[in-house]
């Protein structure tokens, strides 16, 4: 049996990646509850996510969100985070606000669109580069509403597409992590609905190409622990070429 002796040491390098939303307003999804002293300005949500690990030393890296995080100065911004004792960490991408991706952004069949979330994607990956940000993390809300609203394997294809000239544009050290929500947001498919499809797709692009384990989005009675159980086994015995045992993840 496993002693808490034998995990202490892995215990003290644990690391929390705290994302600079969550210090913003927020709320429900159906309305924004504003409070006195709410951080509004990258800056002043940084500021909040230090004094978290001020106190905890468990979260020594702050993710930010494009565009609700852009600056004029990325590299100040960095240098303003190391101050406070943080660094910059994931850089997530959004697709999901503009008009022009009602239909879809990466997936979309508008060839267009997807230029469109392709360059706004290789403008994080710019960002990446100012910020000193290891991690690309996108989350798409791609999918159909109805049958026959789309081709289901065409938008697979475009996505994969997509994806690829993303990850071409990858500096060496740099990594693009692909997010899923359980068949959320369309209400008859959805793009990327389950670790599964996550996966073949960064599989298929290659060792900088990861699955994000979204442990807050999954069907009732789903059982995690066996999900990384499983990743972490193709990993160690070499099945998998883009996914290892320390998989990022997210709440």
């Amino acid at each position: 049996m496993v002693q808490f002796s034998d995990i202490a040491s892995e215990l003290e390098r644990q690391a929390i990646e705290l994302p600079s939303w969550a210090f913003g307003n927020s709320g429900t999804r159906f309305r924004v509850f504003g409070t006195p002293g709410t951080p509004r300005t990258p800056q002043e949500k940084i500021a909040d996510a230090a004094q978290v690990h001020a106190h905890t030393a468990l979260a020594p890296t702050v993710a930010i969100h494009i565009p609700w995080d852009k600056v004029d100065d990325y590299a100040a911004l960095r240098a303003y985070a190391n101050d406070l004792g943080v660094e910059l960490g994931t850089v997530n991408s959004n697709t999901f606000q503009d008009e022009a991706y009602k239909f879809g952004s990466l997936a979309s069949v508008d060839p267009v669109v997807r230029r469109k979330a392709i360059d706004h994607h290789l403008e994080c990956i710019d960002i990446m580069h100012q910020t000193g940000s290891r991690d690309l993390k996108i989350w798409l809300a791609d999918g159909t509403n109805y049958p026959g609203q789309g081709d289901i394997r065409a938008r697979q294809d475009w996505l994969a597409d997509s994806l690829r000239e993303i990850y071409d544009a990858l500096g060496e050290q740099q990594r693009l992590v692909l997010e899923y929500k359980f068949f959320e947001p369309a209400f008859y498919h959805t793009d990327v609905p389950d670790w599964g499809t996550s996966y073949a797709h960064v599989s298929a692009l290659g060792p900088k190409a990861f699955t994000c384990l979204d442990t807050g989005h999954h069907a009732p009675g789903t059982n995690i622990e066996f999900i990384v159980a499983q990743r972490c086994d193709w990993a160690s015995s070499g099945r998998s070429t883009s996914t290892p045992a320390s998989t990022p993840t997210t709440i």
